[in-house]
């Protein structure tokens, strides 16, 4: 399952969350503002709980992410995260502020060498896709990226 839900974050949700980074203690805190409207969005697409081992983090890393599964290894076996079902990703700063910095996606391993994106139209929306080894995971990696911050807000939940 992959969903781009397009749009979904305004101005201010974008400004609390990069505001957020400050304090990683509040990953698991989803009763702030704006994850309320931000989980009914999700939840629309995937049976997600909000709560429990779920959590949330914005990130600012800009060497990117190697291929992986988040809920599991690339063998499909259990890993630190094996209670994630789905996740989402939305991009939070414009993308002509800087340069790379593309989602990539596959359908499987051997779809590694040619990889379907995403970055401009992860703009304040989200990207919700699977994640546990039994839903049928997003095979995702992010590029590097250059020439400025790039911030991305990550969710990974439980399933319902």
């Amino acid at each position: 399952m992959k969903t781009l839900i397009p749009n979904v974050l305004t101005d201010e949700m974008v400004e609390t969350l990069i505001s957020s980074r400050r304090n990683d203690n509040i990953k698991n805190q989803w009763d702030l503002f704006p994850f309320s409207e931000i989980v009914s969005a999700v939840q629309t697409y995937a049976p997600v709980k909000a709560g429990g081992q779920s959590y949330w983090r914005v990130e600012r890393k800009s060497e990117g992410h190697k291929w992986h599964y988040d809920g599991c290894t690339l063998d499909l076996e259990d890993n630190h995260m094996a209670w994630c079902k789905y996740s989402a990703v939305g991009l939070l700063s414009d993308p002509s502020s800087f340069q790379g910095g593309e989602f990539l996606y596959a359908d499987g391993e051997s779809d590694m060498e040619t990889p379907k994106s995403h970055r401009d139209e992860l703009y304040k929306s989200l990207l919700v896709y699977s994640s546990g080894a039994d839903n049928e995971p997003l095979l995702h990696s992010a590029n590097p990226h250059r020439g400025g911050d790039r911030w991305m807000l990550l969710m990974f939940f439980e399933g319902e």
